[in-house]
């Protein structure tokens, strides 16, 4: 167990209501991200590397809150002044890493290897930008299936310190991945850049709490967090189809170039 904040700003009744609410909002946020895929999967099926992965990103971000409310029910009475590590916050970790990780995958270009040489063709920093991919992608599998075994070797708090840093690089190719190859237009765009920067404020918050032992931060915490599936979810609405394709009515495109892939 790791202590955050044993003085703390204790929350009211109304509002460790109002941090309920806003865990539970995941999953209405999540179900509508689902359907957005749902609603446009042959588009998706043929401008993304894997539909699947990107499901199965978004039902861990379902997933790993449900653990984490499991938490917050026995453990403080939805307060975070204990870092308490166990099987459930574990869990919850897992899914939660796991989900950036696996969105960050099944939104790269379709029809590119995961394991293939760099291509220059196109230029030194597109070579450069699909070399850092190469090595990106396979690592964000690796480290979903080593969370756990450093979780259990490192403890809560320094597993997450070492593994949030790969969770930020994931968080930053899925915003480019959004904008570029789903669309690009204004919701693609703007819609991944208002997916990252509310989860990097969620992490603003976080810091924020540790250092001012205010319970009512928590609710901006989770709170982030949630509504970054909003914009995220409102780029998957938009993913549109490429121009040369757009007058076949249900065919929809391969890919796109662009950076990011």
């Amino acid at each position: 167990m790791g202590e955050y904040c044993h003085d703390n700003t204790p929350l009211t009744d109304s509002q460790r209501v109002l941090v309920i609410v806003a865990h539970y909002l995941t999953f209405v946020v999540c179900t509508y991200a689902l359907w957005c895929v749902y609603s446009r999967i042959d588009v998706f099926r043929q401008r993304i590397y894997s539909p699947f992965l990107l499901l199965l990103g978004i039902v861990w971000l379902q997933i790993g809150p449900a653990f984490e409310i499991g938490n917050h029910f026995y453990v403080n009475d939805w307060e975070l002044r204990d870092g308490t590590g166990d099987l459930v916050n574990a869990s919850f970790s897992f899914f939660n890493f796991g989900a950036q990780n696996l969105n960050a995958i099944g939104l790269r270009k379709k029809d590119f290897p995961l394991l293939r040489r760099p291509d220059f063709s196109r230029g030194v920093w597109a070579g450069i930008l699909d070399l850092v991919t190469l090595v990106a992608d396979p690592l964000f599998l690796v480290v979903t299936v080593v969370q756990p075994i450093a979780y259990y070797a490192l403890g809560r708090q320094a597993s997450v310190s070492a593994l949030s840093p790969v969770g930020g690089v994931a968080g930053i190719f899925t915003l480019f991945r959004l904008w570029r190859n789903l669309g690009p237009n204004a919701y693609t765009k703007w819609g991944g850049i208002g997916f990252f920067v509310l989860a990097m404020l969620g992490v603003i918050m976080l810091t924020v709490y540790r250092s001012s032992c205010v319970e009512l931060v928590h609710l901006f915490i989770g709170g982030s967090f949630v509504a970054s599936v909003i914009p995220f979810s409102v780029a998957l609405a938009n993913a549109e189809l490429l121009p040369e394709t757009q007058s076949i009515p249900t065919s929809k495109p391969e890919d796109i170039e662009g950076a990011g892939d």
